[in-house]
């Protein structure tokens, strides 16, 4: 599965309403604004942007539904999914407990969990690199829907197979974080939702984030959704416990920006922003079922701003792209609107194109049949042409690749900042 692919405008689409140069002296602001505005009036943005210079709020605004169901609109104290910008607040939280020396980062897996696999050559620090060998996911989306505690996610990963010697390689995973966040719960005896209240919320004034608990009524949560040719759709119901440490958290896009100013503050300690300063900005990105996130912060705060959406679409990567744009001063025209051409039947036996597949990286992408319609995993494939289709979760553009003889051996999957091939195994 595509896992953060950015600016996925794929080939051969409409574009709507692209945006000229801005007027000179128009405000940031005003951009931002014109902006979003054009992709949440098309249907393509729900969430809530941030904006800010010099530490200063420029812009926040609410857009779309929290529920579509009920025509709840989003607020700005609307709680939506962070997504992977969990892991960089569970990097705080490591980073913390090695100050505090109830861990170290050489410390081996196998002294907090003497039965994991391998454990004796698995490190913290691999764990916080995503150089584990440990898979990024585990068990099959039907069992995401279930409650798991942290200790019950170890008992999973452990069956399943490393992927690579650790430490030879890099992986992105998000079980690896799961395993680094029972870490540290094992480690300072409190548990994960204890452990971000602790060492992360309270110190930047978060007062509107938490941990993921499906038992609890979490007020102004929104639904998740994702795109279709006809809108918006619900998202598959998810319990979050199963991201624990990688992708549980809920918050709000004043939160999330509080969060990022505290790091580059130093609030959270001069080594948890070297750590994660290392560049001349900090930026953090996700995506999970029907939520994406964006937060990025110039490292002397001379501008940051955040993207939260409760809608999982490309067109939110499209927006980010636009908002940085004017935060750092470009001028070049915005994205446009993307309006891919769908066809109302694909001119192919779907049945030839079902199977597993491979990308160099060793991630897997099963393609399979589900009420006439093509599915990789949990993204759903609209044809566009023969053996070619659109997704709208990333706006790109799957081709199926046939051999001399008409069978098909791999997928091609474009757009305009990525090109991905998955191998028919």
């Amino acid at each position: 599965m595509i896992r953060s692919v950015r600016n996925g405008l794929a080939v051969g689409f409409v574009l709507l309403l692209c945006l000229q140069n801005p007027a000179a002296g128009q405000s940031k602001a005003k951009r931002i604004d014109d902006l979003v505005k054009r992709f949440a009036e098309a249907g393509q943005f729900s969430g809530i942007v941030l904006a800010a210079e010099d530490g200063k709020v420029i812009y926040e605004k609410a857009f779309g539904w929290a529920n579509a169901d009920f025509r709840i609109a989003n607020a700005k104290d609307t709680r939506i999914g962070i997504a992977s910008i969990t892991k960089l607040m569970t990097a705080v939280i490591r980073t913390r407990l090695v100050e505090e020396k109830h861990l170290s980062m050489d410390d081996k897996l196998s002294k907090s969990i003497p039965d994991f696999p391998d454990g004796d050559k698995i490190t913290i620090e691999m764990l916080s690199s995503h150089r584990s060998g440990i898979p990024h996911r585990v068990m099959p989306a039907e069992l995401e829907s279930m409650p798991h505690s942290s200790a019950e996610m170890v008992e999973k990963i452990k069956r399943t197979p490393l992927l690579f010697e650790p430490g030879t390689k890099r992986l992105y995973s998000s079980a690896g974080y799961t395993v680094l966040a029972r870490v540290l719960e094992i480690a300072s005896g409190k548990n994960y939702a204890e452990l971000l209240r602790e060492y992360v919320f309270a110190p930047a004034g978060m007062r509107d984030s938490l941990d993921f608990d499906g038992e609890k009524i979490i007020d102004r949560r929104a639904q998740d959704y994702y795109l279709s040719p006809d809108g918006l759709i619900n998202a598959g119901l998810k319990d979050y416990s199963f991201l624990v440490g990688a992708g549980s958290v809920f918050a709000t896009a004043g939160d999330l920006d509080r969060f990022a100013q505290a790091i580059v503050d130093g609030r959270y300690g001069e080594a948890a922003k070297a750590r994660l300063l290392t560049g001349e900005t900090l930026a953090g990105s996700g995506s999970t079922n029907g939520h994406r996130s964006f937060i990025e912060i110039e490292k002397n705060k001379k501008w940051s701003y955040v993207v939260l959406s409760n809608l999982g679409a490309g067109s939110v990567d499209l927006i980010q792209q636009g908002i940085r744009d004017i935060m750092v001063g470009k001028t070049a025209a915005a994205p446009a609107v993307v309006i891919p051409k769908i066809l109302p039947n694909p001119a192919s036996d779907l049945s030839q194109l079902l199977g597993k597949y491979r990308a160099a990286d060793g991630t897997e992408n099963e393609v399979i049949l589900r009420n006439g319609f093509l599915y990789a995993g949990d993204i759903k494939l609209y044809p566009t042409g023969p053996d070619c289709f659109f997704e709208y979760k990333f706006f790109g553009s799957p081709c199926f690749v046939r051999d001399a003889g008409g069978k098909v051996k791999e997928i091609q999957w474009k757009g305009s900042n990525f090109s991905l091939t998955f191998t028919k195994e």
